[in-house]
């Protein structure tokens, strides 16, 4: 009889755990669904950001190449979108500016006085905006990638 008494114990203790794992694993998984899509989203704002930076790099090494490119401004911007591919660039403006030692900005044409010839410097500026594919609490739904690259003309 004891024996009994503890067959039927166990089994309704049993009985009510049948479907715990199913009851857990529904209530974690749009958890987990939800987590992996915003790591994914992470991970492809991680992947523009580095595109906006390494075409802004390729840009300027372009236009830093001598003073004679220095201008093209065409060159630095299709240099910029190829290196970005396959991410495609909202905007690209380079530009070309010329500074003396002594931190006044001269005309590139002219001289810097007791310098001589004026340093020159290409500048190119990359932006890319981002829109996540959904709303995060906190987070806004179009981040901006930008990145700004400056070297001197060799």
């Amino acid at each position: 009889m004891k024996i009994l008494s503890q067959f039927i114990r166990h089994s309704r203790i049993t009985r009510g755990r049948r479907g715990g794992a199913a009851i857990e694993f529904a209530v974690v998984m749009p958890v987990l669904v939800l987590l992996a899509i915003a790591v994914a989203d992470f991970a492809r704002v991680y992947k523009t950001s580095v595109a906006v930076v390494n075409a802004a790099a390729a840009a300027t090494e372009v236009g830093a190449r001598n003073v004679a490119v220095s201008g093209d401004t065409a060159a630095m911007t299709s240099q910029a979108i190829a290196d970005a591919s396959p991410v495609t660039l909202d905007t690209v403006t380079s530009s070309r500016f010329c500074r003396c030692p002594d931190g006044s900005t001269p005309a590139c044409t002219g001289s810097c006085s007791g310098y001589g010839v004026p340093e020159v410097f290409v500048k190119v500026r990359v932006r890319k905006n981002y829109a996540t594919l959904f709303k995060y609490p906190g987070v806004p739904g179009t981040i901006s990638v930008i990145r700004t690259s400056t070297l001197r003309v060799q």
